[in-house]
């Protein structure tokens, strides 16, 4: 219960949920200059987050580091893992329910790597009570990029499940070194946690964020909705840091 309380309050400080409601209290107590303050300060940290060039400037040091595995890389793993990040429901032209755009993307690198190399590819990804897991979903979507080998590992809820699971299933199999297919932001994180089971870690970035307006122009400071977006996903990856950062000690360096 506690991690999904803790969870349910970084939902809440995350934009734009959090500079709204420093927003609102600063509204609340606007008669006072602290109300003022927090009413500005709400506000313009809403503005900034809107923007592509904060934006990528907070997403860029999570995935600078990284970059896609060579031939030599390549020949050395194992095994492919690559992680879930999420359903799409209202999926009518699925059955209902499939993934959502950010395991597509890394779906399709999966099943690049597997037809440049014929490992197997583990999905990792669990689900809620009664709901069907996420591994099912990835499954069906490698089926249909042509992936022939594929495993399920259908019980994590979040990146250090997914690989405490993935190396109990990979171990079990024999294998040590795995291509590790995510998001280049999310690569710090679930380096870390994979390398914590004892697997070797092959990173396999994908996804990257690029800056297409991060220079300061005229359009640059128009608040738009992708730069809101990527701003969220890199405030909730700092999050994840500091939150594993406090449970397992150390924090990812530049290489994981």
């Amino acid at each position: 219960m506690e991690i999904f309380s803790l969870r349910a309050l970084a939902d809440w400080l995350l934009p734009p949920s959090g500079p709204l409601l420093l927003a609102l209290l600063g509204l609340m107590l606007h008669r006072t200059l602290v109300g003022k303050v927090l009413l500005v300060a709400g506000l313009l940290v809403l503005y900034a987050l809107s923007l592509p060039p904060v934006s990528y400037a907070l997403m860029a040091p999570l995935q600078g580091p990284y970059q896609p595995p060579d031939s030599e890389a390549l020949e050395r793993a194992e095994a492919i893992v690559v992680l879930g990040a999420g359903y799409r429901s209202g999926a009518v032209e699925f059955s209902g329910e499939t993934v959502n755009d950010l395991a597509l993307v890394r779906l399709r690198y999966a099943a690049a790597l597997h037809q440049q190399t014929g490992l197997p590819v583990l999905a990792t990804g669990g689900a809620a009570k009664n709901r069907e897991p996420e591994a099912r979903w990835m499954a069906e979507v490698l089926e249909q990029f042509g992936v022939n080998s594929i495993w399920q590992e259908p019980l994590a809820r979040d990146t250090e499940g997914n690989a405490r699971h993935s190396a109990a299933m990979l171990q079990e199999h024999g294998l040590q070194r795995v291509l590790l297919v995510t998001h280049a932001h999310h690569l710090p994180r679930a380096s870390a946690a994979f390398e914590r089971t004892g697997l070797e870690v092959i990173p396999a970035p994908t996804g990257a964020f690029v800056a297409h307006d991060a220079t300061l122009s005229l359009g640059a400071l128009k608040p738009q909705a992708n730069a809101m977006r990527t701003s969220w996903l890199a405030m909730h990856e700092y999050l994840g840091i500091l939150w594993y950062r406090w449970q397992y000690g150390g924090h990812p360096s530049t290489r994981d």
